[in-house]
């Protein structure tokens, strides 16, 4: 089965274990669930299996913020 989006953790230069997605949408409401749970200051990105990133989720002390970083194809 084909999964090519992933969630990257930033700080840990790693991607998130069982964190693949075939949907695009699916995948960055993924990173926002991740985010909500994560220590203030983590940074998530949704990226493809080529490396691109598409958004980045970064947890703050009152919220969530999201950056746009390119489109999908």
């Amino acid at each position: 089965m084909n999964r090519p989006f992933r969630i990257y953790d930033s700080s840990t230069k790693k991607n998130l274990p069982w964190r693949c997605y075939k949907i695009f949408q699916n995948a960055h409401i993924g990173a926002l669930i991740q985010a909500r749970w994560a220590k203030v200051g983590t940074t998530l990105e949704v990226i493809d299996t080529e490396g691109g990133a598409f958004g980045q989720y970064k947890r703050g002390v009152n919220g969530i913020t999201f950056t746009k970083l390119k489109e999908t194809a």
